[in-house]
């Protein structure tokens, strides 16, 4: 039996689509030829005839199957073939308005099916029913040549061009859930499924959001309870026996409170985008004034350019006016009272600015402000984010349910904020005692139940990489919080609220004015009455969908996400195997490049692979649009950096669900950080 490869639209199939998305004319499928020619994948695209045709068929019927496809049948004998063949490649053939008829797309077999020649007796016949995109089916002639042969059948299609097509087109399926964000106008848009609704309720139905749940879970990833259940406890053991699957939990059996999260698809669909580049930045703060009349020199990329002072320049700020007026080729000059900014008109990596005074007297001290270094991927202008709980053609399962290359049904988030349990005094440390053992494996165990206050490094020495040993001190499964596990939580709110804005959606979160010395953070479990909701409580916490305080509060550490800063800021992923400061494997090369400036997110970086992945690569904007948050960095210091989500008590409008921080190193520590447990089960 023949097996064909999924067909492939040719150049002139792809430039026939862009006219019909442009709505320059009608199109008319009208043949298909069957060829012996071998071909390789790598050439299709480029055909625009097939050589070796054996045989060639009518399309015999034309189906509308939706606004953006169609459906076209053929079938062919063996009545005419004298000398028989193998069927290695079949080409789909259309009318061009302008160019005529043109070979729209081709499959080629992986498998080759022999057509035997006819002996009178036996006639074999093969028969193709082929799927394609067209963007608008009502520009497409249903007319058929009423001499081909009417059949039914299947060989291939194009569900996955279909897709990718519908996901510029815009997908109508109702099981289908998105937004378009367009963070230039600063606009969301209800795509698909989601259009008519709004957050809350109206998404309940979907198992993606309404499949979120409270549930106590056991060390062993056993779920005992649900919220609403008698058993359930937010006080980190049972009240009462329980008995699941023939085993009995006794009472004290001790429980995490975690927020099961079914798996869902998604697909990120970029409709414009931007190549990260950076103009090189240097900043001269002049510090002394002329003694004495004569130039300065200032070294741009190599290249020396002079200003005169005099010494009625009596002020700081009369010499850096002077410098500014100057003109530097190849850059623009700015700034402000005794600073200049130089900007290079050119991407790309500078030599380093030099300051020279000569004989004037005059300092200044010299800053790379910005490198001009090559970045990597794309500021996204515009996209679509969609979910689906059933898996779409073109989807991809969120990497938040692939751990380590295996595929998960369920992963289950921290309700609370992490907490400590002390193994040698057998209790929770409710007021962040600062007693913390970090001792892989028999040290204490970091914990997720109500009215604790969350775990800091005020005096102990919690840092990430501590805090990750005790998460993984709960046994197998257990992990501090990491990329993939937020970022899903990220792309649920920004569908189920068309927004970025967590604060405004649901609520600032926990706010104080720093004591500077104490950890101020509220303590856990006053969202417990929200249970599955979203919302917000008095004393500031907030919640989504049972995740207390995903923002603000207290600053959360994220494991799998090492940051090289050193005038780069490359941001290097993994989903296991957490280490600090490598990106060596199992870390991956994200392919972007995190903003190198401070500020309100205006953009996130994109590359393909990592298109989940929520992380600012421009900070034009503002406290509300498009997103609200800041992105707090460093990329000039020689460091490898740690990454903290969400911002805490001290923060106000620049925290939010997606404020990243990464300016710290990884053996800092501060009563400000914070972590909180996912459990990913070993089994599917």
């Amino acid at each position: 039996m023949a097996e064909f490869k999924q067909l492939i639209i040719t150049n002139k199939g792809q430039a026939l689509m862009a006219k019909m998305l442009a709505g320059t004319g009608n199109v008319q499928f009208t043949k298909i030829n069957v060829s012996d020619t071998t071909y390789t994948d790598a050439q299709l695209q480029a055909l625009t005839a097939l050589s070796g045709v054996k045989q060639t068929t009518l399309v015999s019927k034309v189906i509308r199957t939706n606004d953006v496809a169609v459906q076209i049948e053929g079938a062919i004998t063996n009545t005419g073939v004298v000398t028989g063949y193998y069927m290695r490649a079949i080409g789909l053939f259309a009318l061009d308005p302008q160019d005529g008829e043109i070979l729209y797309a081709v499959t080629i077999a992986s498998v080759a099916g022999y057509m035997p020649p006819y002996n009178g007796i036996t006639v074999s016949g093969a028969f193709f029913k082929l799927v394609t995109t067209v963007s608008n089916a009502s520009s497409v002639s249903l007319n058929v040549d009423p001499g081909a042969v009417a059949t039914i059948g299947n060989i291939t299609d194009l569900q996955n061009q279909i897709s990718d097509l519908q996901s510029y087109v815009g997908y109508t399926d109702a099981d289908i859930f998105g937004v378009e964000v367009d963070f230039v106008s600063k606009t969301f848009t209800r795509l698909a499924g989601a259009v008519n609704r709004t957050a809350g309720a109206m998404f309940d139905n979907i198992k993606a959001f309404g499949g979120r749940k409270r549930c106590n879970v056991t060390d062993d990833g056993k779920v005992l309870a649900y919220y609403g259940d008698a058993a359930y406890v937010e006080i980190g053991k049972l009240a009462q026996a329980v008995i699941k699957n023939g085993v009995t939990y006794p009472v004290n059996h001790p429980v995490q409170v975690m927020v099961e999260q079914p798996r869902f698809y998604y697909k990120v669909v970029p409709l414009k985008l931007e190549k990260i580049e950076y103009k090189e930045v240097n900043t001269i703060a002049v510090t002394a004034v002329p003694t004495a009349d004569g130039n300065v020199t200032i070294n741009l990329d190599g290249k020396d350019f002079t200003v005169a002072v005099a010494t009625t320049d009596n002020t700081t700020t009369l010499v850096a006016t002077k410098i500014r007026a100057a003109a530097f080729a190849g850059w623009t000059t700015g700034g402000s009272g005794a600073s200049v900014t130089f900007t290079a008109l050119a991407t790309g990596e500078k030599v380093t600015a030099t300051f020279s005074g000569g004989t004037t007297g005059v300092t200044a001290t010299v800053t790379k402000t910005l490198s001009g270094k090559v970045a990597k991927g794309f500021h996204m202008r515009k996209a679509r984010y969609y979910v689906s709980d059933v898996k779409k053609t073109g989807f991809k399962l969120h990497p938040a349910f692939i751990h380590n290359g295996k595929e998960k049904n369920f992963i289950y988030l921290s309700a609370y904020e992490g907490s400590v349990y002390d193994k040698t005094s057998l209790a929770y440390l409710l007021a962040d005692e600062q007693i913390a053992d970090f001792t892989a494996s028999t040290g204490d165990i970091l914990s997720s139940i109500a009215y604790a206050k969350p775990a800091s490094g005020v005096t102990q020495d919690m840092t990430r990489a501590k805090t990750r040993i005790i998460a993984n001190n709960r046994g197998a499964g257990w992990n501090q919080a990491y990329a993939a596990t937020v970022a899903a939580t990220q792309l649920l709110f920004t569908i189920e609220y068309a927004s970025m804005n967590t604060q405004s959606k649901i609520g600032m979160g926990v706010m104080k004015t720093d004591d500077g010395t104490t950890n101020m953070s509220e303590p856990t479990g006053a969202t417990t009455l929200l249970g599955n909701s979203s919302g917000a409580v008095a004393n500031g916490s907030v919640s989504y969908r049972g995740e207390e305080n995903f923002w603000m509060n207290i600053y959360k550490f994220v494991d799998g996400l090492n940051i090289y800063a050193y005038n780069e800021n490359s941001l290097y992923v993994a989903d296991h195997g957490f280490v600090d400061n490598i990106s060596a494997d199992p870390y991956k090369d994200s392919g972007i490049t995190i903003s190198r400036a401070n500020g309100y997110i205006s953009a996130f970086a994109y590359n393909e692979e990592f298109d989940w992945l929520f992380f600012a690569s421009e900070t034009t904007g503002d406290t509300a649009l498009p997103v609200g948050d800041y992105l707090y960095q460093a990329h000039t210091s020689a460091s490898w950096f740690i990454a903290l989500l969400g911002g805490s008590w001290a923060y106000s409008s620049t925290g939010g669900g997606f404020c990243w921080s990464v300016i710290n190193s990884s053996s800092y520590r501060h009563r400000g950080f914070g972590g909180r447990l996912v459990y990913v089960p070993d089994a599917a």
